[in-house]
């Protein structure tokens, strides 16, 4: 039996490509044969992996291979319908999962016979949209091997790519009302590797978070896990793991609060009483349940299940 990923463009630098290459690995680990295809055979450069990529001569019109899909793929979705493969949606960001689903079809209608979704929210998502297949939860793991807190330097590190607009914004107010933090540091992490985003996430004290329409985010896990004091938006999907006493958390677009966030995440990062060692504690609780072995038991349970079905 060949599992075989899907994959979007892997020179993009997305989470939901790092999780469907690890998930790949971890199944090679157990003695599955995964393998990811890439349509130009091409491996990511951003993050290191040992699974093989493939090109279109790996299908076969058979059913001894089981295709993985993302679920913001609808035109290779269609085109595999009628095939005669296993089919496996692994569903990371139930938000962009519409467009995979014209004149409100399920992914029955396809011929898929599970879900794999990354979090809690896209879980009860896929329950209720697909109802006549199983579903799995499959947490994200956060590496303490990779992302861990270094040696700080007062900096506010931030993802702009879901919020270009909403970052320029965020940083010129915080700068106009509180004057007494203009000469903070902000870095931007744009085309960084993994270890690159590692090394200064790791570095920074403070971290802007500027999830937006996400599922199970994995920005503010890293962070929080990098030690980080970190403000702002949950992506709705953060919520799974957002807590008063691990950031600043506030609603959607609610940038007058972001920047009071982000000014009292400042605070915080230059605290070094039982109040910072209390949001540190709570912080490594939460990382606790996102963790490799968490991820990697979770791909066990449901790919023998599935493989078995």
């Amino acid at each position: 039996m060949k599992i075989i990923f899907l994959c979007p463009d892997v020179r993009k630098i997305t989470g939901g490509i790092k999780c469907i290459f690890r998930m790949a690995a971890t199944l090679r680990r157990f003695g599955y044969d995964a393998v990811v295809f890439e349509q130009k055979g091409l491996r990511p450069r951003w993050f290191a992996t040992e699974v093989p990529v493939v090109g279109w001569e790996v299908f076969r019109p058979t059913r001894d291979q089981i295709l993985v899909f993302p679920e913001d793929q609808p035109l290779i979705l269609e085109s595999f319908a009628k095939r005669p493969h296993r089919k496996v949606v692994y569903c990371q960001n139930h938000f962009y999962a519409a467009d995979s689903m014209p004149d409100s079809r399920t992914y029955a209608d396809f011929g898929v016979s599970h879900i794999l979704c990354s979090g809690r929210t896209i879980y009860d998502y896929c329950r209720h949209r697909h109802p006549s297949l199983p579903a799995y939860v499959i947490p994200v793991g956060v590496d303490p091997q990779r992302f861990y807190p270094r040696p700080k330097q007062e900096r506010i590190a931030y993802l702009p790519r879901k919020r270009p607009v909403e970052a320029k914004y965020i940083q010129d107010l915080f700068r106009f009302d509180y004057p007494q933090f203009r000469d903070i540091e902000w870095l931007p992490l744009e085309n960084k590797s993994e270890p690159e985003i590692a090394e200064a996430v790791g570095g920074s004290s403070v971290f802007l978070v500027l999830h937006r329409l996400d599922s199970l985010p994995l920005t503010g896990l890293e962070a929080m896990a990098s030690g980080c004091v970190v403000a702002g938006f949950t992506g709705i999907g953060g919520r799974e793991y957002a807590r008063p006493e691990n950031g600043f958390w506030v609603d959607e677009d609610d940038f007058p609060a972001c920047v009071r966030g982000l000014a009292e995440a400042v605070w915080l990062s230059r605290d070094t009483g039982p109040r910072r060692q209390a949001y540190a504690e709570a912080c490594a609780k939460m990382a606790s349940l996102y963790t490799p072995e968490t991820f990697e038991e979770a791909v066990r349970t449901s790919w023998e299940e599935i493989v078995n079905s």
